[in-house]
C-alpha cells in the first residue's frame, strides 16, 4: 500500500472521528445561540455519542455486505449534509436532530481501518493500521481545540461548515 494512501486513510479518520467531538467546548455558545440552559445543551454530547453507538449497530456491519467504497461514499456525503444541517440549524431541536446524524454517521472511521487492512499486503498490515489509527486519534485530540479556535474567530456556525467542506472534499479525493 502506497504511503500517499495510508495518509488519505488516516486523514479521512481524523477528520470523520473528530466530527464526534465539535461541538463539546461550543456547549455555553450553543446554549446562547438557542436560548437553552446548560442542561439541554449537554443533550448535545448524549446525542451525538446515541448515534455513533447505533452507527456502530447499524452502520459498520454493512462494511461485511457492501463494497466498501462505495459504503464509505455514501456515508460521508450524508455526514456532510448533517454538518451542513447543524450549520444551518435555526433552532435547538435541529440542532440535536443534526448532532444525532452527525454521531450515526461518522463511523466510517470504523469501515476505514478494517478496508485499510484489507488493502495493506501482510507484511504491512500492521504498520498501516498503526498509522490510520494513529490518524483517527490526532482527528480525536485536536477536534476539541480547532473547534474552540473556529468559533471563537469565526463562530459556532463555520465550525460546521469547515467540517462539511473537508468532508466533501475528502470524498471526492477518496473517489480519485
Amino acid at each position: 500500500m502506497q504511503p500517499r494512501l495510508t495518509l488519505t486513510f488516516a486523514l479521512a479518520c481524523g477528520l470523520t472521528a473528530g466530527n464526534l467531538y465539535y461541538a463539546q467546548p461550543l456547549l455555553g455558545v450553543l446554549g446562547q445561540a438557542f436560548g437553552v440552559g446548560a442542561d439541554r445543551t449537554g443533550l448535545i454530547v448524549t446525542l451525538t455519542q446515541l448515534g455513533y453507538a447505533l452507527g456502530l449497530l447499524l452502520l459498520v456491519p454493512l462494511g461485511d455486505m457492501f463494497e466498501n467504497r462505495r459504503l464509505i461514499g455514501r456515508v460521508l456525503w450524508l455526514t456532510s449534509l448533517a454538518s451542513l444541517a447543524a450549520s444551518l440549524a435555526p433552532n435547538f431541536a435541529s440542532f440535536a436532530l443534526a448532532s444525532f446524524a452527525i454521531g450515526f454517521t461518522s463511523v466510517v472511521a470504523q469501515v476505514l481501518v478494517p478496508f485499510a487492512a484489507h488493502l495493506a499486503p501482510a507484511a504491512q498490515r500492521g504498520r498501516v493500521v498503526g498509522q490510520v489509527m494513529s490518524g483517527l486519534l490526532i482527528g480525536v485530540l485536536l477536534a476539541r481545540a480547532v473547534s474552540g479556535l473556529v468559533a471563537e474567530a469565526w463562530g459556532w456556525r463555520a465550525v460546521f461548515q469547515l467540517s462539511a467542506a473537508l468532508l466533501v472534499l475528502l470524498n471526492l479525493w477518496l473517489a480519485l
